[in-house]
């Protein structure tokens, strides 16, 4: 799972590095703008790479209104995080005001002590996401000639592809797998 963090406030900020370990320690791929390798742009490609896009900060500046509509208009989720007593931007209250963007956008406010709790009910909402799903990932398989010819004549004879079939098959496996289960439902429980 990839990540986005972006934060407009550069200095001396532990809350932003808190953050990021957090994510990191939950095995995220986290990229920012806070590195100092990186130029404030978007590391290692661009936002239609990432999973989520992340904000910490007080207010919104004007390239995190710009990441945040981009990321909306992908389709994927926001995390905004404000530490408590900060004012909502005028900005963020009107996309939580839209039906469709607010089951996309998750405005937190945070203090030292919820903030790991925050991320990690975040990451609960991506991993179960609708994209997680989404069969996007290219993997390649070696198989024996006697494999490939059973594969071949499963597919002649249910009349389904072959990918499809061993999707089917690995599937099953997954939801039948308790230890894989377990370890699915404990993920994020810090």
């Amino acid at each position: 799972m990839k990540i986005y963090f972006y934060s407009n406030q550069y200095l001396n900020n532990p809350d932003a590095k808190d953050a990021m370990l957090c994510f990191k320690k939950a095995g995220a791929d986290v990229l920012n703008n806070l590195s100092p390798n990186v130029d404030g742009g978007v590391a290692g490609g661009s936002l239609d790479r990432v999973d989520a896009f992340v904000f910490q900060g007080d207010k919104l500046d004007t390239k995190a209104s710009y990441l945040i509509a981009l990321v909306l208009a992908q389709n994927k989720e926001v995390l905004c995080l404000l530490p408590k007593g900060a004012k909502l931007d005028t900005s963020l209250k009107d996309l939580e005001a839209d039906s469709k963007l607010a089951k996309k956008i998750h405005i937190e406010l945070y203090s030292k002590d919820d903030l790991k709790e925050k991320i990690l009910s975040f990451l609960k909402i991506i991993d179960n996401g609708s994209i997680r799903n989404l069969f996007n990932i290219k993997y390649t398989l070696r198989i024996s000639g006697k494999i490939a010819d059973y594969l071949n004549w499963k597919a002649n004879k249910e009349n389904i592809k072959k990918a499809d079939w061993i999707r089917d098959q690995i599937q099953c496996i997954v939801q039948d797998d308790k230890e894989y289960q377990e370890f699915l439902n404990n993920k994020f429980n810090g």
